[in-house]
């Protein structure tokens, strides 16, 4: 019985490897290799500074998003002991070695602060008293003497609408009394 037929015509050898000029499926020549691996790379190092650039962005909006929440707006942002520039709604703080307007020393209760709003003198009346009381501890000295000194204190008590709102401390600052720049903290001064 003859041998099955491999598809060749008659007496026809299949070619020899290498025979032909068509190359198989998915064969690259050296140059071909070396050409895709060079891409391969400049895609792997494109991607890297890619990569890179998101966490960089990132990175700089969270710091922007927790500098902005962590600024001091108003005078109840600032903690006793801070100096600042500007008014009592709009704070920049600064060291207090630093030319300033305003230093925090102290942040007074009110005598009942779940009484009804005793009015704007009323509330800034017993607000500067305790001012008055608490700068004996912060300067260490009387009212009296820190005028003499050239202090001037400026009780910031609340307003009707911030007594219902439960805010009922009254920030006792410290200030120059011609409205000179201070350039050192009152404390124990």
């Amino acid at each position: 019985m003859p041998p099955p037929s491999l598809g060749y015509r008659s007496g026809a050898l299949p070619p020899t490897p290498g025979a032909s000029g068509d190359l198989p499926p998915g064969y690259m020549t050296g140059d071909a290799r070396a050409a895709r691996r060079r891409s391969e790379r400049r895609k792997g190092r494109l991607m890297v500074a890619l990569g890179v650039l998101i966490v960089a962005a990132a990175v700089l909006a969270t710091l922007a998003i927790t500098a902005k929440s962590n600024k001091k707006e108003t005078v109840a942002d600032i903690d006793v002991g801070e100096c600042f520039t500007g008014g009592p709604n709009d704070v920049e703080t600064v060291d207090c070695s630093e030319p300033h307007q305003f230093e925090l020393f102290a942040v007074a209760t009110a005598p009942d602060p779940a009484a009804a709003y005793p009015g704007e003198e009323t509330a800034y009346t017993d607000g500067g008293n305790a001012c008055v009381m608490a700068l004996i501890d912060y300067y260490g000295a009387t009212a009296d003497v820190a005028t003499a000194d050239g202090l001037e204190l400026e009780p910031v008590a609340p307003t009707e609408e911030q007594w219902t709102d439960g805010e009922t401390d009254t920030y006792c600052l410290a200030r120059d009394a011609d409205g000179d720049a201070l350039d050192a903290s009152i404390k124990g001064s």
